[in-house]
């Protein structure tokens, strides 16, 4: 091994403020003499010998390439796009394929937004290069990578590189080196500001090299610690001058998108939009502004036996079966059938799991259940015809009862627990659950749409699935751990969902009338707002004062009926407010209703999922979800008494639009990552046990 490979073997336990200290030390020493080539290397403007210009006549070229190397920078993809849209500009997105989740939705509105995806390397540890074997093994992974995205092109993290290996990718292009940088570990450059072709002369497979050319974010403003973009300009005004290719490398990890003081390892992301400014400003209709895999397309049609090119030596390649070590293609069902533990603990997980059960076990799986005794969990699985063991019930709103009855009920679900064996507990927010297998060293999977839920650290699951709203916000679990579905929660059972028209009449409600679905705020939640008692207050007095209107109100326990009817009597004077007698179906009542008033947030979504106008009095922390809702028009959020007569509009729907029940991609998401969680844990579960016979 080279001595740069020792260096990433023990980097990961050097803390990231010494690693960094470090190399800013080392960088300040040898950037006294490098100033002769760096930023600028005279030799590197020298152009190919049959070089014949860029399309259309333009005087350079100019690139835009971002390695996301972390979950961080993942997280601020979407706001770099945005920016970069804003501006016209169009760039790559080069993802580290398996040390973060990447969303297929992710991948998709970048594409479809008109920007490329690329692979950065299957892990950002620096081993890729470290021997011939190791390297076969992830190449046949990486290639599946690129087949699986749809892309083309290959960044190797941390521009480490080894030309004849890298051309057993099935890539047009490469993105792993640059014309002068002596900062970088692997630091000799390839002295030119024009791409080149790299061919095995053995295999005869090739690629177009994009070198970067526009030193990258991080040394200059991380490690050489730069106070403005100076030196980027700079470069880029010579490498016009030159006719070259200015390929700018960033990293959205480093970018500070907030007006808040940086950390040690940020940047203002101003000094990026500067840049993009500034080359508009200066050199608008001068420069081909294409992606990555554009101008490798160019170089290859125009200049691959002209212009600049690297013959590799060849080599005798090891005779590995690609199936020994990645499967060609995921197939539906990645995982041989288990038993599945699903404990019921809230009423709206009760039309959410059924579907997820009938196709687990159409997949070959066996789900048990368990149900908790609160709210109308066991009167509405029992509606559905589920079969489930009845454990545990609701402790109030008092802290100590919440923290004692998380504890007894976790107590109570072991031993159900102990006699049926699961191979993993899935639930969508139940902490007794996750608690209880957390201590018997049980996977958990914890599906969950609401970002702000609090739970003590046993009670934290070791996977989470969330809906891809949740992308950028801070979840308790392991970036690595999380999955993110299309959509919402709710467009797993609405789709399925038929009408039951006899329900109106069931309560009596005149179909000259309006009808209005009313939800309580949960005030036994931890989440809980009082101000949601005021916005309910308002709302109801409004509608007992319009005539032909009538509110369906919905109290989540017997004792929040009570003390409604106690403190309100008027409400339900005349009929103008009635309680359904028994648990009646959701989706059916918001179909029937002419809008939706909720201080929750599943009936707000379920209205939203099925087209209904929903309004939103929820006043603890807004979701991300409800942000999207809104975004996109299908929830409006009330923030104040005054808004319930100025934004909520007292209107009748259309009914004679039936459901819409187009089959949508969360179920799918949903049941997939289940499968592959499955699949991951049987080999974690593999691996200790081989550990434990080898000790």
């Amino acid at each position: 091994m080279k001595l740069i490979d020792y260096y990433y073997l023990i980097k990961p336990i050097v803390p990231r403020r010494i690693q960094l200290l470090l190399r800013r030390a080392i960088a300040a020493h040898k950037r006294k003499s490098t100033t002769d080539f760096w930023p600028i290397s005279p030799r590197a403007a020298q152009a190919p010998s049959a070089w014949r210009g860029w399309p259309e006549n333009k005087k350079f070229a100019f690139i835009l390439r971002h390695d996301v190397d972390t979950a961080l920078g993942l997280k601020s993809c979407l706001n770099l796009m945005s920016i970069e849209k804003k501006l016209n500009f169009k760039s790559s997105f080069n993802f580290v394929a398996e040390d973060y989740f990447i969303p297929p939705s992710l991948r998709q509105s970048l594409i479809e937004s008109g920007f490329e995806v690329a692979i950065h390397g299957l892990k950002h540890d620096g081993k890729l290069f470290i021997n011939r074997k190791r390297f076969e093994i992830q190449a046949r992974r990486i290639n599946n990578y690129l087949k699986e995205w749809g892309a083309v092109g290959f960044a190797s993290p941390s521009m480490l590189r080894n030309f004849e290996w890298t051309t057993d990718l099935d890539i047009e292009y490469g993105c792993s080196t640059f014309d002068t940088d002596p900062f970088e570990p692997q630091s000799e450059g390839m002295n030119t500001i024009f791409p080149f072709s790299v061919i095995n002369k053995i295999t005869d497979r090739r690629y177009v090299e994009l070198p970067y050319t526009l030193p990258q974010d991080h040394c200059l403003f991380i490690i050489l610690i730069e106070k403005d973009n100076e030196i980027w300009k700079k470069k880029l005004d010579w490498i016009a001058e030159n006719g070259g290719m200015a390929l700018l490398n960033t990293h959205p990890d480093y970018m500070n998108f907030k007006e808040t003081p940086c950390s040690l390892e940020q940047y203002p992301v101003n000094y990026y939009i500067d840049l993009l400014e500034y080359i508009e400003t200066k050199y608008g209709g001068q420069y081909w502004h294409v992606l990555p895999r554009e101008l490798a397309r160019f170089w290859k049609s125009s200049m691959l036996e002209d212009g600049n090119f690297i013959v590799t030596p060849g080599a005798q390649y090891a005779k590995l079966k690609q199936q020994d070590y990645w499967p060609k293609q995921k197939q539906m069902a990645t995982a041989p059938g288990v038993k599945i533990w699903i404990d019921l603990d809230n009423t709206p997980h009760v039309p959410f799991f059924i579907p997820i059960i009938r196709e687990l076990e159409r997949r070959g799986h066996q789900v048990v259940l368990t149900a908790r005794d609160a709210f109308q969990v066991c009167e509405l699985a029992e509606e559905k015809g589920l079969q489930y063991i009845k454990i545990g019930h609701h402790y109030g709103k008092n802290p100590f009862m919440k923290v004692f009855g998380l504890l007894w009920r976790s107590a109570q679900l072991m031993p159900f627990c102990l006699h049926q064996r699961p191979r993993l507990a899935l639930s969508h927010g139940s902490r007794s659950q996750t608690l209880l297998c957390n201590l018997l060293r049980l996977p958990t999977v914890e599906i969950n749409d609401y970002e702000h839920a609090r739970t003590i650290p046993l009670a934290r699951p070791r996977w989470q699935i969330v809906p891809e709203a949740l992308l950028c916000e801070k979840l308790y679990t392991k970036p690595k751990r999380v999955r993110y579905y299309r959509g919402i929660k709710e467009d797993v059972y609405v789709p399925e969902f038929k009408p039951d028209l006899s329900l109106r009449e069931e309560l009596r409600l005149g179909y000259d009338e309006m009808v209005i679905t009313v939800r309580p705020p949960a005030n036994e939640a931890h989440y809980y707002n009082p101000e949601s008692d005021l916005l309910l207050v308002a709302l109801m007095s409004r509608i007992c004062r319009t005539p032909r209107v009538r509110a369906v109100l919905l109290p989540r326990t017997h004792q929040q009926e009570m003390t409604l009817r106690t403190d309100y009597p008027g409400w339900f004077k005349d009929g103008k407010t009635i309680i359904p007698p028994r648990a009646v179906n959701g989706l059916d009542l918001i179909w029937l209703s002419d809008f939706v008033v909720s201080g929750g947030g599943t009936m707000n979504r379920e209205a939203a999922s099925l087209g209904v106008p929903v309004y939103s009095i929820f006043r603890g922390k807004t979701g991300a979800v409800d942000r999207r809702l809104e975004q996109e028009g299908r929830l409006t959020l009330i923030g104040s008494a005054e808004e319930i007569s100025t934004r909520i509009q007292f209107t009748r729907k259309d009914s004679s639009r039936p459901p819409d029940n187009k089959t949508r991609p969360a179920l799918d998401d949903i049941v997939n990552y289940i499968e592959e969680i499955i699949q991951t844990e049987r080999v974690r579960s593999h691996r200790r046990e081989a550990a434990i016979e080898a000790e």
